[in-house]
């Protein structure tokens, strides 16, 4: 364990390099806690620094919360994982009817239904858990049922609500608390945020992002993220130190048993193989990389990792273990949608491995050379598209007539504004700037938030008027036909 003593210099460096605020990091092995402490800040403005206590939306960390929820009900004869979902949910469709007759909680938890993400379908919509579930029968899968793992937000959400019903919860929030959270003692983690104004917990961590890998942090708002059952647990470093420990010690931590080893061993089997990215080739040197019932799986250092990040608007985490040598860790940061937190995982195993520094890499600058890289692509994208812009083509009716709504099934409306001599869109909860690409192609202007612009046509029906609005809502199915409704009336205009 020499480089421990490194090992706060380590993470102090990264954020230093990543101009990230804070992070909160934990290392433990057996039962001996190698580093448990926060690092920077929580809030820049008012100088306050990250701790052990200071609380953090986990976004999809919430995700093996859920599937450890399920694994109670099944050690309780309450679920099966192999149980088809409508046994229990007669009322859960999907838009493939094989899928919908033969899913089963198995299928859901490890993202092989042939669904690809659909996020725009609760991103910003504010639809219910109830809605979204009532959507599912109109979003196209791109993939055969079983054939292809895609990570999917919906279908923790229908986990959700099959626990609430077999366990005859209110919601699955409060079977979430009463179930997992209060038995291991977690007394700062909660299954969403709390309310405006309360005063519970006052070491909370804000949220920020960095426009470019060289810029300083920016403030973000604080983001309520409806998804429940996929990422809405708030928990500071220690209580995911105790709740990590049940995956790390076969099922058991501070003394309480909450699943068996044999379903905790089903839960940590690999379910489904996906491929390896050149990029994740490139910097893992390695190409088996699995899922199983919640957890990314893979093999690291002669050991099998298991682990689950989690990203919402602010925030980037990670948690992990090794059960083979009883290692957990856990890495929170305030920033958006970097992952530093990622790379200080692998350094925090090398560390607890005790690999020699010489035959391991610098994973904090190998994760932000590839950051960087990824920058520069989306920057040459960008300006690789307005080099394609065909010149003088225009817009086949004045920008007011683009105006209106448009809506699809299973998707929030797409509502398009002319206002002061220009058009935006709102889509996923925000109003966006709308450029005019050429023809009847816009652009929907994302660069400020996600570095991109995303182009869109608008149809016209044979008299010659708008009828509709194509857009890519899910990529991975193509573009999607949103149907106009009605014209906005006109901004009258000074």
């Amino acid at each position: 364990m020499k480089s421990l003593n490194h090992f706060d210099k380590t993470i102090n460096q990264a954020l230093q390099d990543w101009r990230i605020p804070g992070a909160a990091v934990a290392l433990i092995k057996g039962d001996q806690t190698l580093h448990l402490k926060g690092h920077g800040f929580r809030n820049i403005e008012q100088g306050l620094p990250v701790t052990e206590h200071t609380r953090f939306p986990i976004a999809s960390m919430t995700k093996p919360f859920t599937a450890l929820g399920a694994a109670v009900l099944v050690e309780e004869g309450l679920l099966n994982w192999d149980q088809a979902i409508r046994d229990v949910l007669p009322d859960f469709r999907l838009y493939d009817d094989y899928a919908t007759s033969h899913a089963t909680l198995r299928d859901l938890l490890s993202h092989r239904t042939g669904l690809p993400r659909h996020d725009a379908t609760w991103h910003g919509t504010g639809k219910t858990r109830q809605a979204l579930f009532d959507g599912l029968r109109h979003l196209k899968p791109n993939a055969d049922f079983r054939s292809l793992w895609q990570y999917n937000n919906l279908m923790y959400e229908v986990i959700g609500l099959l626990c609430a019903k077999v366990s005859g919860a209110d919601s699955w929030e409060y079977f979430i608390q009463s179930r997992v959270i209060d038995p291991l003692g977690l007394s700062a983690t909660t299954a969403k945020a709390e309310p405006e104004g309360s005063a519970r917990f006052t070491d909370v961590a804000l949220p920020y992002r960095l426009k470019s890998s060289d810029s300083d942090p920016i403030p973000m708002p604080v983001y309520k993220n409806p998804l429940g059952p996929a990422g809405s647990i708030h928990s500071t470093l220690s209580d995911l130190v105790a709740w990590i420990k049940v995956h790390a010690h076969g099922g058991m931590s501070n003394g309480q048993q909450l699943v068996s080893p044999e379903n905790l061993a089903v839960m940590h089997a690999p379910h489904m193989i996906f491929p390896a990215t050149a990029q994740k080739k490139s910097v893992m040197n390695n190409v088996l990389f699995a899922y199983g019932l919640g957890w990314f799986i893979e093999p690291y250092q002669g050991v099998t990792l298991y682990h689950h990040g989690g990203n919402i608007g602010g925030f980037s985490h990670v948690a992990a273990f090794v059960p083979q040598e009883e290692i957990a860790l856990v890495v929170l940061s305030n920033i958006r949608d970097k992952p530093m937190a990622k790379a200080l995982m692998y350094h925090a195993l090398d560390v607890a491995l005790g690999i020699d520094p010489a035959h391991t890499k610098n994973w904090s600058a190998e994760f932000l050379k590839l950051t960087q890289d990824n920058e520069q692509e989306a920057k040459d994208a960008l300006a690789q598209s307005a080099a394609d812009k065909v010149k003088n083509a225009p817009a086949s009716h004045a920008l007011d007539d683009y105006a209106g709504t448009y809506t699809a099934p299973g998707y929030a409306d797409i509502l398009v504004k002319y206002e002061d001599i220009a058009l935006s869109a709102l889509y996923a909860g925000e109003w966006y700037a709308v450029h005019h690409y050429h023809y009847d192609v816009f652009e929907l202007d994302r660069e400020e938030t996600y570095g991109d612009r995303v182009k869109f046509s608008f149809a016209l029906d044979n008299s010659g008027s708008i009828s509709a609005l194509n857009y890519p809502i899910e990529p991975e199915i193509g573009t999607t036909c949103f149907t106009r409704l009605h014209k906005a009336a006109k901004e009258p205009q000074a």
